[in-house]
């Protein structure tokens, strides 16, 4: 995949998670999610702070030093990071290469590699945020594509880490959807 084209994907993915935040009630944020000990603002801060990491990581700083600002509400925190992380992009597409190195704490990656991790990250928050919400949880076929292309990328350490659960087993007609957050460790139903 190009970067271009995963930019594109990262910004499907975001336009995805989005449209789920806006159609949510603000009083359904506060539901569980599928992610252990986080509720729906708990999924959208996370992903808020992920794109303003990505913001900071195309600018040349750190990906993991990057906060979002205190005392936003998580739709204030999301709008925000939001709409920089999307203008990132758009100047990244201009401009930037594939094997661009970004820093991730001590370790430097491409970033392919970070906006591949991001597209992965988003769209399965997405899900996440939709099943928290009572909201649509059915994903574009591509992004779901897009990620289960990637998931091989999910290391036993990141499971370890509880960044993702253990590999659930799915019926073998299972669509990709499902097989998706099997992967993940989410339960489709």
């Amino acid at each position: 995949m190009s970067l271009q084209s995963t930019s594109s994907t990262l910004r499907q993915a975001i336009e995805v998670l989005d449209a789920r935040l806006v159609a949510a009630d603000p009083a359904a944020l506060a539901n569980q999610s599928p992610c252990d000990e986080w509720t729906g603002a708990d999924v959208v801060l996370h992903v808020a702070r992920n794109l303003a990491g990505l913001s900071a990581a195309l600018r040349g700083g750190d990906y993991r030093a990057s906060t979002v600002q205190p005392g936003l509400d998580p739709r204030q925190a999301w709008a925000s990071a939001r709409e920089r992380a999307v203008a990132d992009l758009e100047a990244f597409d201009a401009h930037g290469v594939p094997d661009s190195p970004v820093r991730i704490g001590a370790d430097t990656v491409t970033a392919e590699f970070l906006l591949v991790a991001l597209v992965r990250d988003v769209t399965i928050h997405a899900w996440d945020l939709a099943r928290a919400v009572g909201g649509d949880d059915l994903l574009p076929a591509d992004l779901v594509e897009a990620v289960l292309a990637d998931m091989p990328a999910i290391t036993a350490q990141m499971r370890g880490s509880g960044r993702y659960g253990s590999i659930l087993p799915t019926p073998q007609d299972a669509g990709a959807q499902d097989r998706m957050l099997a992967l993940a460790g989410r339960k489709a139903r």
